[in-house]
Order: structure tokens, then sequence, then C-alpha cells
């Protein structure tokens, strides 16, 4: 008999701890973990040069504004800059300075056509623009009779360039310098009748020309003027 109600009270303390135990399983709460994503650093954007040239329009023997600045437009202080002709990117080119606080360059080209600006400076992605070298224009002869002698003509050449007189364009005959022209872009000489001469007129900046110039015994002017290729 005491058997029998152990057995019953043992069974009643489980039934009794199984049903708390059930109780306090719903009743706690139940505590949420959030995960915070963690992003990555930015990896900052690598910073370009730029170049700027001042006037767009290049001629030869015009004095050339290089600026160079980030990509945020701040101009850039000792950039290295680097010159060359035919735009060859296989190179730097010739070292032409460094950029001042104001991120400027002064430069003159001296040869006609493309030239590779390249630009660099530590820290920064150095960059290379093109830029293409002009002509001021093209030179034109002609020439007047001013006076006459027995065998030899003085004869004024006149220089010009868009139908304006050209000032100081060096003149060669038969290989030997023989003056400037003058503020009317002219210049005298005294020519003998039965000789040929050959005429070279240049000017930095301009394409020059070859004048043969032919005279004739009779009187007569043969004249053949054609452009230098190589000013």
């Amino acid at each position: 008999m005491r058997t029998k109600r152990r057995a019953i009270l043992l069974a009643t303390a489980a039934a009794l701890a199984m049903l708390i135990a059930s109780t306090l399983a719903l009743n706690m709460k139940i505590i949420e973990v959030k995960v915070m994503e963690t992003k990555q650093p930015e990896k900052p954007e690598v910073n370009k040069l730029k170049i700027d040239i001042k006037p767009e329009n290049l001629t030869i023997g015009e004095r050339v504004k290089i600026i160079v600045r980030d990509s945020r437009d701040n101009p850039i202080k000792g950039a290295k800059v680097y010159v060359a002709k035919n735009h060859n990117p296989s190179t730097k080119g010739m070292y032409i300075g460094e950029t001042n606080s104001s991120g400027e360059l002064t430069h003159v080209f001296e040869e006609e056509g493309w030239h590779r600006i390249y630009a660099e400076k530590e820290g920064f992605l150095p960059q290379a623009t093109l830029v293409n070298v002009g002509l001021k224009g093209s030179l034109s002869f002609s020439m007047k009779l001013k006076r006459m002698y027995d065998d030899k003509q003085l004869k004024i050449m006149r220089i010009t360039s868009n139908e304006r007189p050209v000032e100081k364009a060096e003149v060669y005959i038969n290989g030997t310098f023989v003056g400037h022209t003058d503020s009317n872009g002219e210049l005298s000489y005294m020519f003998k009748r039965g000789e040929v001469y050959e005429i070279v007129v240049k000017k930095e900046g301009y394409r020059g020309l070859l004048i043969i110039l032919d005279l004739d015994l009779r009187g007569g002017t043969g004249t053949t003027i054609r452009p230098l290729e190589n000013i």
C-alpha cells in the first residue's frame, strides 16, 4: 500500500515538474541579437592630374601657359612637365621644368606639328595631352624695280603674310645673309643682269620661301617661287 502511494506521489511530482518547466519555457523572454554589417573602408580614388593649355590654338614662337591641376581643380605645385615631339608615347620627352604655386609653367614651342605634354608628381596618376603647334602664316614675295644702272638693277623685295608686311624676315641670296626686312616688310638689293639668284626668305613661325630669280640680259625676268619645307 505504501509502495503504491509512493509511486503515485513520484508520478505526480514528475508531472508537476514538467508543467513548471513548460510554463517557464513559454514565459522566457526571447533575446534578439542584431548583427551589424561592417562596411569595408572605401579605397580612396586615385587622384589624377589634369593638364590645360592656354591659349588653345598654339603657334610657333608663342609663349604658352601649361597648367596642372588635380581632379578637384586645385593647382599642383612642383609637377614635373615634359614635352615630346611627334607625340611619342614611349618616352616622357624633354624635361622643361616644374609648375609654380599656381600650377603653371610657361613654354615656347619652336617646331611645327604634334607634341605630347606629360606631367607627373609623386602621389598622383601622371597624365599626358596632345597639342598641335601651327604656323603663324605663310610668307609671300613680291619685287619692284627702284633704279637701273648699266648692267645692274636696284630692286625692292617685299615680304608679306595675309597681305600684311612682315618685319625682320631673314633674307639670304645665294647662301649669304643680306639683311632683314624693315617695318614695311621691304629690303633693297642690287642685282646684276644676266645672273641667276637663289633667294631664301624665312622667319620663325612662318612658312618660308625659296625664290629662283633669273635676270635675262635682254631685260626679262624669270621668277620661280615655292614654299620651304623646313623653316
